[in-house]
Parts: structure tokens; sequence; C-alpha cells
């Protein structure tokens, strides 16, 4: 097996399709602002769902926190899936975000009885 050296920039991975993000062709700090500009469009869409009151800004920042996984799992697992492939990691990934108590249970059950 090859070695894999660090490149700044997006990459396919060889087995297949799959996109590694991490690895961006931006710097780090240059990532971390295009996701917050991301957040912050969707937090103005859900304050204008909420109406004009200052205060819903708050409320829309809230709402996004506590929905971002679950909107996300939903979207996955019942838009995208079903016209395409999915690996279960992803949908593990967003059930620990979902319910974090849930999946250290599972891990926990997992190593004392499968390992």
């Amino acid at each position: 097996m090859r070695e894999e050296r660090r490149v700044n920039r997006a990459f396919i991975g060889e087995m297949g399709d799959d996109v590694f993000l991490a690895n961006s062709i931006f710097g780090e700090k240059y990532c971390t602002e295009l996701r917050e500009i991301d957040k912050h469009e969707i937090i103005v869409k859900i304050c204008e769902i909420l109406g004009p009151n200052p205060s819903n800004l708050h409320l829309a920042e809230d709402i996004f926190e506590k929905l971002k996984f679950e909107i996300g799992r939903y979207v996955i697992h019942h838009e995208y899936c079903r016209c395409n492939g999915i690996r279960s990691q992803l949908l593990l990934w967003f059930d620990s975000k979902i319910n974090p108590g849930n999946a250290k249970k599972l891990s926990n059950f997992i190593k004392k009885y499968l390992e």
C-alpha cells in the first residue's frame, strides 16, 4: 500500500468516489469562514420564517444548532439515499451526533460483547 501524503486540496479516494474535503485547496481559516457563511445563510432563512423581531435571530441560531444533525440525517437518509448508495458510517455518525448517549451505549455494548 502506498504512503499517502498530506496535500492541501480536496481529493477523490482510490477506493471509489469518496471526496475528502479535510484537505481543501483553501486553508483552514478560509474553510472555517465558508462554513460560518453557510451557517449564517441558513439561520437568516429560519429567521425569515420566524418573523422580523430581532430576538428571532437568537431563536433561529438555537433552532439551527438543535436541529442541524437531524435535518442532515433526514436529507441524506430519505432524500439522497432513495436513489443513491450511502455508507452506514455516515448514518451512524449522524445518530451519534443526534443522540450521543445512545451512541456511547452501543459502543460499550459492541466492545463488551462483540470484540
